[in-house]
């Protein structure tokens, strides 16, 4: 019994510790989901150089954006799954494909208002400086937007064509 206390001891200081980074790890990714995630929020409130105000209604306007989109998203991620939820159906309705692709513009274009009543929000918080930067920031953003390796179509007429 001597022998083992030394290995109890070392087994319950193990099982502490695991406990523990268990519960440091999971709490970061909770801490992220409810406060400002790390990225372009801090991005852009870092290149604006935001004040002590500015930084408490920035923070604020973020948030409820945040709870708007993921309404918005879910929304158009259920009626994405609706339509295509149709492919498997025996006699397709298009009528109703029809209604469903339209309640997806609909989602898609709240889902962009609400990115434009965003930026707007925060353009309002800047001074004269800071809207320009922030304007350019966007601006840039939009340019890059999409895949970095796109390369189009094949050429016509190349070695492979056959038509």
């Amino acid at each position: 019994m001597k022998k083992n206390v030394f290995l109890y001891i070392l087994l319950g200081f193990l099982v502490l510790m695991n406990g523990f980074f268990l519960y440091k790890h999971f709490s970061k990714f909770r801490q992220y989901d409810t406060q400002q995630r790390p990225g372009s929020s801090m991005f852009i409130s870092k290149q604006l150089d935001f004040d002590v105000a500015q930084m408490q209604q920035f923070e604020d306007a973020e948030v409820a954006n945040r709870e708007k989109m993921r309404s918005i998203l879910d929304n158009l991620r259920e009626s994405k799954d609706a339509l295509f939820t149709k492919l498997s159906d025996e006699k397709v309705d298009f009528t109703e494909i029809d209604s469903l692709a339209t309640l997806i513009a609909e989602k898609q274009k709240e889902k962009e208002m609400e990115t434009f009543r965003f930026f707007r929000e925060v353009t309002e918080l800047c001074n004269d400086a800071q809207k320009e930067r922030f304007i350019s920031i966007i601006r840039e953003a939009m340019r890059n937007q999409g895949p970095q390796d796109r390369k189009g179509p094949p050429p016509r007429g190349g070695p492979d064509d056959k038509g």
